[in-house]
């Protein structure tokens, strides 16, 4: 029944995956794939290694997603294999049916190319080991260099692995029989491991001024203020993306307020440990700015064995889960597939008019290479392009997939907000580049009216190209040429540390 219930789950992802346009996120992490070796800035490397593996597999959106598809099926078999080992065969089962129905889970990690779908693969593997080791720290070296393992597989999927390591490691000193193992080297050798795996992290970091760390700080210290009604804002938002039957039970069983076997099992304690620090954080967080609904991915995924393992004890017998279970199976399943078909096609535009749907500039990459082809000048001018840029950070992704081999070229962006692109190559700071660049119209802020730094010079409007979604316009792009002479362009990340130097910026 578990792998039943898995191959359905996949089947869903499948579907949605199929459908749902790119989104801004994945449309960049194409580049992390292409640069494997430069794309720590925003997060480690997994995410690279997903995109790398999905564009092996073809240059369309579905290819891309395939990665995530298939390690999330791996990530639920091993979690459920965990819960059942703490829980039970009940619990288990649990598991695959939560895992498989909760919206923000398996989108973030399931379905979307995102650092979540490594990272929660890592954190499955985790409590996998946990769920064998009982005592929480290693008792040998080969256990030594297993956890050391996983530890930097977290750490290289995303930073939220640094909030899950924190709380293992303040675990592991919580009991006298898991103390008494620090005296023993094991535990060492296994950080000594993680450090030196995970070394990719902190190289990168430290030739290049530490950026990446500078960088996320830097957002986490957006405000001095703190808003107790925009953390409530946080969470509800949170129940309503999980399902709220499945919201509830999460959030329900975090607290140590129930009866039952399941609450006095060594592993609740642990589960708790792991997961509350994260809702703290980022509820804190979410106060003071703005907090984006994936940060709390890993903490509801370590909570799954908790909410399953307190359902298996109510056993179906109980209204409340009959209940939870009824009004998940009738309504979840009908609103994701017309979410998805309106995201694709736009059925409800009757209702919400595709001009006024912000779903509608999730732009297919056929959609924008016909809309780009369509107009000779501008199409002309892209395939003589040395670069091809936008002044959005994820508008150069949709250009890549939807040019797909004729896209070999170069892409950068020309904004404020470079992210990885500041690292990546992109002009030539040696000689002068012909470039192109790309981006939804900004009524009044015509491209070839904006002040553009030094090198980039000649800027000439080639035209606006509208891209359709289902035969119904859906956004316009604005197209101009561009000419990059020789020196560097002037990414703003030098503002973030002084002392940072200029030309460690363009590695």
């Amino acid at each position: 029944m578990v792998w039943y219930v898995l191959g359905l789950g996949f089947c869903l992802r499948l579907l949605l995956a199929a459908l749902i346009p790119p989104g801004y996120d994945e449309a960049y992490y194409v580049f992390y794939g292409r640069q494997l070796d430069l794309s720590y800035f925003d997060h480690p490397v997994a995410v690279g290694i997903w995109s790398w593996a999905g564009q092996q597999l073809g240059s369309n959106t579905l290819a891309l997603r395939l990665p995530s598809l298939l390690s999330y099926t791996a990530a639920l078999a091993l979690l459920a294999d965990a819960t059942k080992r703490w829980y039970g065969k009940a619990a288990q089962l649990w598991l695959v049916l939560l895992g498989s129905s909760c919206p923000l889970l398996f989108i973030c990690g399931g379905v979307l190319l995102l650092p979540d779908s490594p990272l929660l693969l890592g954190l499955a593997l985790l409590l996998w080991w946990l769920s064998r080791h009982p005592v929480l720290t290693p008792s040998s070296a080969r256990e030594a260099l297993e956890l050391g393992a996983i530890a930097a597989a977290i750490t290289l999927s995303k930073y939220h692995a640094f909030i899950v390591l924190a709380s293992l490691l303040v675990a592991s000193l919580s009991t006298p029989r898991s103390r008494q193992q620090w005296s023993q080297p094991w535990p060492y050798l296994s950080l000594l491991f993680w450090a030196a795996l995970a070394a990719p992290l902190w190289l990168w970091n430290i030739q290049h001024d530490w950026i990446s760390f500078a960088f996320q700080s830097g957002r986490t210290g957006a405000s001095n203020s703190f808003a107790l009604g925009n953390s409530a804002l946080f969470l509800l938002t949170q129940l309503g993306l999980l399902f709220p039957s499945v919201g509830l039970t999460l959030l329900s069983v975090l607290w140590p307020s129930h009866q039952g076997a399941w609450n006095v099992n060594p592993a609740t304690p642990l589960l708790r440990m792991l997961s509350i620090p994260q809702l703290l954080v980022f509820a804190v967080l979410a106060g003071r700015m703005q907090v984006m609904a994936s940060w709390l991915v890993p903490a509801w995924w370590i909570a799954l064995p908790l909410a399953s393992a307190w359902i298996a004890s109510k056993g179906w017998n109980s209204r409340r889960v009959r209940g939870g279970v009824v009004l998940t199976g009738c309504t979840l399943p009908p609103l994701l597939l017309v979410a998805g078909l309106q995201m694709r096609w736009g059925i409800l535009q009757s209702w919400i008019p595709t001009r006024e749907d912000p779903s509608a500039q999730l732009m297919q990459p056929a959609e924008v290479r016909k809309a780009l082809r369509a107009n000779p000048e501008i199409w002309s001018a892209i395939q003589k392009a040395d670069v091809i840029a936008s002044h959005r950070y994820e508008i150069p992704g949709f250009l890549a997939l939807a040019l797909g081999k004729e896209g070999s070229r170069r892409f950068t962006t020309l904004s404020n907000d470079p992210r990885g692109f500041a690292y990546w190559p992109s002009l030539n700071p040696g000689a002068t580049s012909q470039g192109v660049l790309i981006a939804p119209v900004e009524p009044g802020s015509p491209l070839n009216k904006r002040d553009f730094p030094k090198p980039v010079d000649q800027i000439k409007s080639l035209g606006t190209v509208t891209v359709q979604r289902a035969g119904q316009d859906a956004l316009d792009l604005e197209v101009v040429s561009f000419e990059a002479g020789p020196g560097d362009y002037p990414w703003p990340y030098r503002r973030l540390r002084s002392e940072m130097p200029a030309t460690r910026l363009h590695r």
